[in-house]
């Protein structure tokens, strides 16, 4: 990093999503642009399945300069896009259009059998259908020591995973990043099977925190979050039966993003009455929140191409990555140590309020946004 003063610091919080978080892929190249020329710094990372593959390639290549974690990305998205079996001819009937509407197989009758299948098969019934990330995970970071014993200039890393009996988040912090880890992050249960870590079975993090925001908590006081699913969809409710299970997940996995930002804010406003907050044994300090999103593209795109990656649809995501990047880092960054640049209190709180009023709220601060 070049001598300059101290540059602006955050933890970055990846949002799961399947083949969607290459999205955040083209987030974190153009970010780490800043961080070589000393611009900004990454002090702790916090990732939730497929976020936590992204988070666990650029903190291994960060313990060796910028370069190295461009590279481990890559290398992380094309072993993925090499492993897989889809390909945009399959993409029928959207695959000659030229917009990113070409990616969409919401309604395609290969994902439509696809889904049907996965509810009455298991993967327990399939042995032969092995997880791919860990293998994938071992070719990115072929030494998990390197994590586990980061220097200065390398963020901490936390893993969120789900344990399966327990109803319970369990976070893997530094020391304990494996590749198991990330194969349990990014478990769908309805593809793998459960991986089981010192004797507990974890399906994805996205159950119960997608992503953890907590642990970086005690690092930085500006938290930028990279989000995958759409907070707003402007398409209306969903009539198809594959649409409304999409919409339900993007619900299910959102909802504990939305929570969490809520608790940490209720803290704020604690810290803002001059009342003394204590968390894992630190004064609080007060928190600013920050975004990169691209909701008008995941709706676009739907959200059942999760599940269909190729590495076309990969690099589309990482030009499209990068794009809302560079957009955030002239708009947002010099705020960044100063003020929030995502409004907690109008697409937040009143979100969980419930009264007529707070929607009212969210809707004019959408509309006022777009």
């Amino acid at each position: 990093m070049p001598a300059t003063q101290t540059p602006p610091t955050v933890g970055l919080a990846l949002q799961g999503g399947g083949a969607h978080t290459a999205f955040t892929w083209g987030v974190l190249d153009r970010l780490l642009d800043e961080v070589a020329q000393g611009k900004l710094f990454i002090r702790a990372i916090s990732g939730t399945s497929g976020g936590a593959l992204n988070a666990a390639a650029c903190a291994y290549g960060l313990n060796e300069s910028v370069a190295e974690a461009k590279r481990a990305l890559e290398r992380l998205w094309t072993l993925v896009g090499a492993s897989s079996y889809w390909h945009p001819f399959y993409n029928w009937p959207t695959e000659w259009l030229n917009s990113p509407y070409r990616w969409n197989v919401d309604l395609n009758p290969f994902v439509i059998a696809q889904g049907m299948l996965q509810q009455i098969s298991s993967p327990y019934a399939t042995p032969w259908a092995v997880n791919p990330i860990g293998p994938i995970m071992e070719k990115v970071i072929p030494d998990f020591g390197a994590i586990n014993q980061h220097n200065e200039s390398a963020p901490e890393l936390y893993i969120a995973a789900t344990n399966v009996d327990l109803t319970a988040l369990r976070i893997f912090g530094p020391t304990e990043i494996t590749a198991k880890v990330l194969m349990a992050s990014a478990c769908l249960p309805t593809l793998f099977e459960a991986v089981e870590i010192d004797g507990e079975f974890y399906w994805d993090g996205g159950y119960m925190a997608n992503p953890a925001l907590n642990p970086l908590v005690d690092h930085v006081d500006d938290i930028l979050s990279v989000l995958i699913d759409p907070l707003v969809v402007k398409r209306g409710p969903p009539t198809l039966p594959r649409q409304i299970v999409n919409r339900i997940n993007e619900l299910s996995f959102g909802a504990s993003w939305v929570t969490e930002v809520r608790q940490i804010e209720l803290m704020n406003e604690l810290v803002a009455e001059n009342t003394t907050v204590v968390h894992h044994g630190k004064a609080y300090t007060t928190k600013r929140f920050h975004v990169i999103q691209a909701e008008h593209l995941m709706e676009e795109i739907g959200a059942a191409s999760k599940d269909t990656p190729c590495i076309e649809l990969f690099l589309a995501l990482r030009k499209a990555g990068w794009t809302a990047a560079d957009g955030w880092v002239h708009e947002c960054l010099p705020s960044v140590g100063k003020t929030s640049t995502f409004d907690l209190n109008k697409l937040v709180k009143s979100r969980l309020e419930g009264s007529p009023s707070a929607i009212h709220m969210v809707q004019e601060a959408e509309r006022k946004k777009s």
